[in-house]
């Protein structure tokens, strides 16, 4: 990783996962090449008009912003950035698409720490996305309706991308995209890991977080939630 600040959280007998810190975030080590100039890579990364960014808070590392660059357009580029972090060209004329995927804070706790939690904190990500919800060259999406209505937000995607499709595309897009579909394709889904982490599909439930917050825990947890 070059010069960067590398992290190594340890409390008791449990060793948290490496992480480098770039531009003040912290980038966990899942994959087993990491690419050294990444820091370079993103401050020179051109964005195209065509492109479209999909944005979540990580459950993975990024892909070098170098192996993206030396792709033939339209790009689907899949990151976990910060807003603040992301590419995104000067010119509103020629800005390309941003969709951003949120989803209840509980579930991501649960989903997210049983994954290893290491990349910063949920409310910071998602409020600076959150803020922009209203730009026009940003989507702003929720994991619970999604889950609930694939269909219409398939049409919805197409209409933000100017990619007009048939009703029969539509469904056939939203029965691929739903979870029992993708899990039957876990390993275009997989992550190459070194340490051999936890798979990458789970359970993509809403409201698994239940089967572990207490009473207690739920009314802290919202307690934050209103602050934010």
């Amino acid at each position: 990783m070059g010069d960067f600040h590398i992290i190594q959280e340890i409390e008791g007998d449990f060793k948290g996962p490496r992480q480098a810190l770039v531009c003040g975030v912290r980038v966990p080590f899942y994959l087993p090449i990491v690419d050294i100039d990444f820091e370079k890579d993103l401050s020179r990364f051109e964005t195209r008009e065509d492109d479209v960014f999909i944005v979540t808070y990580p459950k993975s590392g990024d892909e070098p912003a170098v192996t993206l660059s030396s792709r033939p357009s339209p790009r689907f580029i899949k990151c976990h950035l910060p807003y603040h972090l992301l590419p995104m060209s000067q010119n509103e004329a020629n800005r390309s698409k941003y969709i951003y995927v949120a989803r209840n804070p509980k579930d991501v706790a649960v989903s997210y720490f049983l994954f290893e939690r290491s990349y910063g904190l949920w409310s910071d990500h998602v409020l600076a996305w959150w803020k922009r919800r209203n730009d026009p060259h940003i989507l702003f999406l929720k994991y619970e309706d999604l889950k609930k209505d694939l269909y219409t937000n398939v049409r919805t995607l197409s209409e933000f991308l100017n990619k007009p499709l048939s009703e029969d595309v539509i469904a056939k897009i939203a029965h691929q995209c739903t979870f029992g579909e993708m899990k039957k394709n876990s390993d275009n889904f997989s992550i190459k890991n070194v340490n051999s982490k936890p798979r990458f599909l789970r359970k993509g439930q809403i409201g698994d977080w239940r089967n572990y917050f207490s009473a207690e825990l739920s009314k802290k947890f919202d307690e934050i939630l209103e602050i934010l």
